[in-house]
């Protein structure tokens, strides 16, 4: 049985910045979504920056009817995105995170929306990295450093502490993250780590400066055949 899902980050959906508007990132992520209905993905998991105030209740309005998952990020609020969402709400901690076990891999989801993993989930995630199967983690920070102006000022707090424990143990590691606005991949040991375009606009890739790209929007398809996993980025032209 094949599985596809469709990976999406950063909406950042009704945000004052860059588009001072509610209808640029909107036309960006409905784009996106009529992109997945064709390629028929089976679900989607989103890795947070999803948005804030009237963006929220319209993500999860234009994501109904969808099999969804999701992580939060560094723009995101718990108390606002768990009114809609609750799976893999842990509300003791105000953190979205959890694991699901399928038939050849372990699904781990973290949420880096402090800037940190936070004691209480490393230590969760010391136990579910205790497993027999290939590991895949959804999160919004990257954990593998770039050279890069955006890894320098954008960084995980304590990506190092996690990189550790990730590297200890004898399991590959699949890494969906978001967060810098780029296509990536980097290995590190038993790490591969993909960074998946935002929907709402590109960061270039400079060790000196941000700079935006807003005439592109991307996302990741994730393929799963029985033991084997890959992924294609798909990128799409905005014309506002």
């Amino acid at each position: 049985m094949i599985e596809r899902i469709a990976h999406i980050t950063d909406l950042h959906l009704d945000e004052e910045f860059p588009f001072n508007d509610r209808v640029s990132a909107r036309k960006r992520l409905g784009a996106i979504l009529k992109d997945i209905k064709e390629e028929n993905i089976d679900y989607i998991i989103c890795t947070g920056d999803i948005g804030e105030n009237e963006g929220i209740p319209y993500f999860f309005e234009q994501l109904k009817g969808n099999t969804l998952r999701i992580t939060l990020g560094n723009h995101d609020k718990f108390d606002a995105i768990s009114k809609y969402h609750d799976v893999g709400a842990d509300h003791t901690s105000e953190r979205f995170y959890g694991s699901t076990l399928k038939a050849y891999f372990k699904f781990i989801f973290l949420d880096s929306s402090s800037g940190t993993i936070d004691g209480q989930q490393l230590e969760w995630l010391k136990k579910e990295l205790i497993s027999t199967k290939p590991i895949v983690i959804f999160m919004h920070h990257p954990v593998i450093g770039l050279n890069l102006k955006v890894d320098e000022i954008g960084k995980l707090k304590n990506r190092n502490e996690l990189t550790e424990m990730l590297t200890g143990t004898t399991n590959a590691i699949h890494m969906y993250c978001g967060h810098y606005h780029m296509e990536d991949t980097s290995v590190h040991k038993n790490i591969t780590q993909y960074i998946t375009p935002a929907v709402a606009f590109q960061i270039k890739k400079s060790p000196d400066s941000i700079t935006l790209d807003t005439s592109i929007s991307g996302y990741r398809i994730i393929r799963m055949e029985k033991s084997e996993i890959s992924s294609k980025v798909k990128l799409l032209s905005n014309a506002d």
